[in-house]
């Protein structure tokens, strides 16, 4: 257990970060060795009615339902139906790659991991254009909405598939050589979920690790949801001001459900972290093996930025301590999920509106679940760079998939711009950045030296001539 007044402190702590951030509705618990030692139930499901949050209330938790499709392969493995070492093309022999050397080389491995070689794509967003254009609030909320109208229209991973085979694009390189976070990648392994087992994903999920695991208020339909109570309310930050407002309306990715559409309440996402603290063993289920537990808890790949991706989880360092950890955002969502697995403490975070900073709050709590300071926030010495190298950074880097920046020249150092926010970069090695909010970003080169990209948010972003 916590001493009280560590609970007290990170009550105040963490009730002051709400506040500051502006923030609806948050539900954070933090449990060790299955049980509750904090929780904290903050703001609205909603706002207008002054409905309070619970550990039953029901969120979107956005790209947490990576690790769900994760454990799903590695449920397949197991039954001997799939292997991660399978090359896609077995499973996927319609999907067309602009290099058929790396396309037979491609494997389930490397979608898991997000290093196929795949890049930003606009593919996904074929499949989520049709509910941000039917959103009222669509056009304020989408930066891109001119562009998804333009998009091909997508439902399946079949027609996904469709539109990637027909897109002109290069992959980054060779397989295993560049990780690059990738909706798309984990789009494709529903169908390959779905051909190894017979079964359509959700029925799969459902039968496999929800019913086992008692999540009874866990769901990827929103048409689910009109059919439950305690759900909570969807909110949006205004870009003006900060001011939050009601904005309802789900955006889902079609009849896509593997990269990003879960729907749960705390309670039920902290049984189902029990899968990784437990070692695939739960209240004497077995959800999947050790062996599989282990290799999506291992770092399968290393970022430009020197974060380490396992299957579906994030593997990160704390005070020396092994946290696994994965969030997820889109309009409406913030959450973030954390696993001490030696020290036996999970902590799952999920907020009611968009860049609200969960992970912050995760780590924020699990320092003091362990009674640890503060670490959230990274100090460096400032690395000296010539002003020749700075300016070879300043331009404009964008993704097929949306993702953009503008990096700017300033007083002795450069300045990036995202959206409306701008901020300036402290260098600490010779293409190594960090912004304010301890976010590093790697300018990527070519052969030559050329800047042709940068690393930011998971994603690489490639360098353009155009305006954003």
């Amino acid at each position: 257990m916590i001493p009280e007044q560590i609970v007290s402190t990170l009550d105040k702590v963490l009730n002051d970060k709400c506040v500051q951030a502006n923030i609806p509705g948050m539900a954070l618990i933090m449990s060790q060795n299955g049980h509750p030692i904090f929780e904290k139930y903050y703001g609205y499901r909603d706002v207008e009615n002054k409905l309070p949050v619970n550990g039953d209330t029901v969120f979107g938790v956005a790209s947490i339902t990576k690790s769900l499709t994760a454990l799903a392969v590695m449920q397949l493995e197991d039954a001997g139906k799939l292997s991660v070492d399978d090359q896609i093309i077995r499973w996927l022999p319609e999907l067309k790659l602009p290099n058929n050397q790396f396309r037979e080389k491609i494997k389930v491995h490397h979608l898991l991991s997000h290093t196929s070689g795949l890049p930003g794509m606009s593919a996904v967003n074929c499949a989520r254009a049709n509910s941000i254009l039917d959103d009222p609030h669509g056009e304020y909320l989408s930066d891109r909405l001119s562009l998804l109208s333009n998009y091909k229209r997508v439902r399946t991973v079949i027609e996904l598939m469709g539109v990637m085979s027909e897109a002109e694009y290069s992959l980054l390189g060779p397989p295993g050589s560049m990780f690059n976070y990738s909706n798309e990648s984990y789009a494709l392994l529903q169908e390959i979920i779905e051909r190894a087992s017979g079964e359509a994903f959700i029925t799969y999920v459902q039968k496999n690790t929800l019913q086992p695991l008692g999540m009874n208020r866990s769901f990827f339909l929103t048409s689910d949801l009109k059919n439950i109570e305690n759900v909570t309310e969807l909110y949006s930050y205004r870009r003006e001001d900060d001011t939050v407002f009601h904005s309802p309306a789900w955006w889902d990715v079609g009849d896509i459900y593997s990269n990003g559409s879960l729907k749960t309440s705390s309670s039920d996402l902290m049984k189902y972290l029990d899968v990784f603290r437990l070692d695939g063993t739960v209240k004497g289920e077995r959800i999947v093996s050790k062996a599989s537990v282990q290799k999506m808890t291992s770092a399968q790949a290393t970022t430009p930025t020197g974060d380490r991706y396992g299957y579906g989880l994030k593997v990160d360092c704390l005070s020396g301590m092994r946290i696994l950890g994965h969030g997820g955002s889109i309009k409406g969502v913030s959450s973030h999920i954390k696993v001490a697995k030696e020290q036996d403490i999970t902590v799952s975070v999920l907020i009611n509106i968009a860049e609200a900073d969960a992970e912050k709050l995760a780590f924020t709590s699990l320092n003091h679940g362990l009674q640890l300071p503060d670490v959230t926030d990274r100090e460096f010495a400032e690395y000296k760079i010539s002003e020749e190298q700075l300016n070879s950074f300043t331009g404009m880097y964008l993704s097929d998939e949306g993702q953009n920046a503008e990096v700017l020249p300033c007083d002795n150092g450069i300045q990036m711009k995202v959206q409306r926010n701008l901020f300036r970069l402290r260098p600490y090695t010779i293409d190594s950045f960090m912004t304010p909010g301890g976010e590093r970003i790697k300018f990527i080169t070519d052969d030559i030296g050329e800047v042709i990209g940068l690393f930011k948010g998971n994603r690489f972003i490639p360098k353009t001539t155009s305006r954003i």
